[in-house]
């Protein structure tokens, strides 16, 4: 399909419109990359051997024919010539690339508390005082003296999480178990 060296599968999710003249518009969204094609996940499944016009976010416009689907999920092939194909699988990649798969992806919004102080608990037991950047259902940010390593378990109030990014002065963590996403407002306290 292409000349790069796809060894493995590269994560990417970019949101797409799908159609052809026998079929209308459809939504999809990319979820990878590799010398099998773009596998795309969709509520709409088309026919394998289906020629599709894709418009997907910040690639552009690609004819592709589906070559394997499965359940709410699909895989094509560019229908391009080999200069073409491979600029538009180093997009997909370095899309992919930016978007750092290994870090969640945030899908709930987030709040500005306006009691910031918490209590945070290591592991080994300290406890130390932290500051509320912003809340989610499913993390928090910190500002915090001495940020805890990534993939430590900690809590915060009494709410269990695992940090799973440092930032300028603090770290982010996700919660064990999201909360209710109407409880998160500005007047949430841990």
């Amino acid at each position: 399909m292409w000349e790069l060296a796809l060894e493995h599968q590269h994560k990417v999710i970019l949101p797409a419109l799908c159609w052809n003249k026998h079929r209308p518009d459809f939504y999809a969204v990319t979820d990878d990359v590799s010398l099998d094609g773009i596998q795309f996940r969709s509520a709409t499944t088309p026919f394998v051997s289906e020629v599709l016009t894709c418009s997907i976010r910040g690639v552009g416009l690609v004819e592709a024919r589906v070559v394997r689907v499965g359940d709410n999920l699909f895989t094509v092939r560019l229908l391009a010539g080999r200069g073409q194909s491979s600029a538009i699988a180093a997009s997909l990649i370095e899309f992919g690339r930016q978007q750092r798969p290994h870090a969640p992806i945030r899908t709930h919004p987030r709040v500005v508390p306006r009691c910031k102080g918490v209590s945070v608990t290591l592991e080994s037991g300290d406890v130390m005082p932290g500051r509320l950047i912003d809340v989610s259902a499913t993390g928090v940010a910190l500002h915090i003296d001495d940020p805890a390593a990534i993939g430590t378990t900690i809590r915060i109030g009494q709410i269990a999480a695992t940090v799973v990014r440092h930032i300028v002065g603090g770290m982010g963590a996700s919660f064990h178990v999201p909360l209710d996403p109407a409880a998160v407002t500005e007047s949430i306290t841990f």
